[in-house]
């Protein structure tokens, strides 16, 4: 008798599950300075949608607060990016997050 195994989700495969928090959020990598929100994050990162979307692998800075209202000053690097017209947007990575960030995401 043969078993067979399915492929993980990619969801399946994430540190934590996407938490949907839609947070206003202000954004610079190198010249750019703009407006944009968080629309979900996790323990490994977060979708930023914003009208303008850095490179791949590019560092940014984000200043947002999460739904318990404290703001926190992120570093990520950009893994993947949406220039759609709907939403555009990206992914992100977090750059040695800093303290009680992580615990902040785990109490949402």
């Amino acid at each position: 008798m043969s078993s067979t195994t399915q492929a993980p989700k990619p969801s399946e495969q994430r540190v934590s599950p996407r938490v949907p928090v839609d947070a206003p959020a202000s954004l610079r990598w190198g010249e750019e300075e703009l407006t944009g929100y968080v629309e979900s994050i996790n323990l490994a990162g977060m979708y930023v949608v914003s009208t303008r979307v850095p490179e791949l692998g590019e560092y940014v800075d984000l200043v947002f607060a999460l739904p318990s209202g404290k703001s926190f000053r992120i570093r990520a690097s950009v893994v993947h990016t949406l220039a759609r017209n709907e939403r555009p947007g990206f992914g992100a990575r977090f750059e040695r997050p800093p303290l009680g960030f992580l615990e902040a995401i785990r109490g949402l």
